[in-house]
């Protein structure tokens, strides 16, 4: 058996047609389902399958969660590329920086332009350094905030070391939305890499224009993975 780091090997799974259709029946149940569901909507014979699932599990894209059911390790990004109107709640991983006389936080301006696309994140995150906060903190903001001393949120793998974890357990349960537009340049440099490791949407807003950009679209996700 081969040994995969934590990050699924998304590529090479889907590489193998019938390891595509098993998991486009697994993301299509909500990213959790019966080896029964999984056979009748892939249409793959019982050897075969078993073969795929025991692939994808070394693969390290597909877990056994009790007998006869197996889900994806994370529900981003094989439900939100398989399923046209996406089942799972949603997720927004974002940067605050210093205020520097804006009369509105980035985040803010965002999920405005994120909503107006339909996306409406039910859990909002954000990185921030603590002198950043302290600077809007007048508006009691309502989000989640992972916090980074200054000298992190300057340095790409103190960042990507920082928000690693909470990502991984967003991408669990949830369509994770990765906005790299605030905070430093490598907090941002930080965000895309671990976005591109993670096969994970991508934003960025421009705040003045308020026009938000994908970096990383749906699109561009199915392009890398050949779908």
């Amino acid at each position: 058996m081969r040994v995969y780091e934590s990050i699924p090997s998304y590529g090479e799974a889907i590489m193998q047609p019938n390891s595509k259709k098993v998991l486009q029946a697994i993301a299509q149940a909500g990213g959790i389902s019966s080896f029964s569901d999984i056979r009748n909507a892939s249409g793959i014979k019982d050897p075969t399958l078993v073969h795929h699932l025991n692939r994808l599990q070394d693969l390290n894209v597909i877990e056994k969660e009790v007998k006869g059911t197996y889900k994806l390790k994370y529900k981003t990004p094989l439900c939100y590329i398989f399923q046209e109107r996406p089942l799972i709640p949603m997720a927004y991983l974002g940067l605050l920086g210093r205020r520097d006389k804006r009369p509105e936080p980035e985040t803010k301006v965002a999920l405005e332009l994120l909503s107006k696309e339909g996306i409406k994140p039910q859990l909002i995150y954000v990185v921030t350094s603590m002198e950043a906060l302290n600077e809007w903190k007048d508006l009691k903001l309502p989000y989640q905030w992972i916090l980074c001393y200054e000298d992190e949120i300057i340095d790409i793998d103190a960042v990507k070391r920082k928000i690693k974890p909470q990502l991984e357990s967003l991408l669990k349960d949830y369509i994770v939305f990765i906005d790299c537009t605030s905070a430093t340049k490598p907090a941002t440099i930080a965000y895309y890499e671990l976005a591109q490791q993670y096969y994970t949407p991508l934003l960025y807003v421009y705040e003045e224009k308020r026009v938000l950009k994908w970096l990383i679209s749906k699109e561009t996700i199915k392009a890398r993975l050949k779908i």
